[in-house]
């Protein structure tokens, strides 16, 4: 855990659509960067299909490794990230962010993450035990999950 000012915080959710929007709202209420690991990885693999077609999954993992321990490098930074990214790379941002797991209602994740609601309760309890932080979330608005964020990390930013 980082015992300076916190100057990364990571966003993970069992859905990366709702990941992604709340913690670009949160890097913009807190004058913090942007980093959504999947835009991110988009950008480093340009041609996605081509490169599934022509190379092998571990070629494929690499490259997405790389590119999950380059934003670990980062600063003032919120980073969004999704479940299947953040767990097997953990140990890259485990000393030196703050992993905040928004826990959204289960029925939000059946209608919005279907793959990861088959896997809900499992997935959660990981993610509850290597989060910094765990909120657990009923009104989804962006806005109000922001708000909750900040609260909780009131005293470390």
């Amino acid at each position: 855990m980082m015992t300076d000012k916190v100057n990364k915080i990571v966003v993970v959710s069992l859905c990366e659509g709702f990941t992604n929007k709340v913690c670009k709202a949160l890097a913009d209420s807190l004058g913090m960067m942007f980093c959504g690991v999947s835009d991110l990885l988009e950008y480093e693999i340009i041609d996605k299909d081509a490169v599934k077609n022509n190379v092998s999954l571990t070629y494929l993992k690499q490259l997405e490794k790389k590119a999950i321990k380059q934003a670990s490098t980062f600063e003032n930074i919120c980073v969004a990230i999704s479940y299947e990214q953040l767990v097997p790379n953990i140990s890259y941002f485990k000393d030196n962010s703050l992993i905040v797991f928004v826990d959204l209602p289960k029925t939000y994740i059946k209608q919005n993450a279907p793959v990861d609601y088959i896997r809900y309760n499992d997935r959660k309890e990981e993610l509850e035990k290597i989060s910094t932080t765990v909120l657990s979330i009923r009104k989804t608005e962006t806005d109000a999950v922001v708000a909750k964020i900040i609260k909780a990390l009131g005293g470390v930013l």
